[in-house]
């Protein structure tokens, strides 16, 4: 990548000896067991008024083979997030992403229970048909639902 103002690390926080304007987490908490320390150990690494925008798999009802095969811990409800207090940083933002996903990550487990990963047929529609229709659905309802939580953390 050829802009100066981002930097891209593929190292632990703990290695990188610089503050940030904004750290991205997408889907990364799910795979942590301490995620709690993990959010306050990027919120030490923000400038203040920076932000961390975190985003991560929403509905422990949905967890399934999949999940456990990728490595996730735990899926996340918006009440962990809200009831989350953190020093010197405050909750900003929280929306769902993805509604579509939701009925059919929920339609894959209840009916494919056994299946761990998804056909590549599966992975083709979702990516081709429902991906861009979800994006207008999700706009449309307002991020009210979804399969994904985003969430932004704002450095005060």
């Amino acid at each position: 990548m050829n802009n100066k103002n981002i930097n891209i690390f593929g190292a632990d926080l703990d290695k990188i000896d610089m503050k940030f304007n904004t750290i991205a987490h997408f889907n990364v908490l799910e795979h942590l067991e301490d995620d709690i320390g993990e959010i306050k150990k990027c919120l030490g690494k923000i400038n203040k008024d920076g932000f961390l925008i975190i985003l991560v798999p929403a509905h422990n009802r949905l967890y399934s083979n999949l999940d456990k095969a990728v490595g996730h811990y735990r899926r996340y409800e918006k009440i962990f997030f809200k009831n989350l207090k953190i020093e010197n940083a405050e909750l900003v933002k929280i929306c769902y992403v993805d509604c579509i996903g939701y009925f059919l990550y929920l339609f894959n487990k209840l009916f494919f229970n056994k299946e761990t990963y998804p056909s590549k047929f599966k992975i083709f529609i979702w990516d081709k048909i429902f991906t861009p229709l979800t994006i207008v659905i999700d706009f449309i309802t307002r991020y009210k639902f979804g399969k994904n939580l985003l969430c932004i953390y704002k450095k005060i």
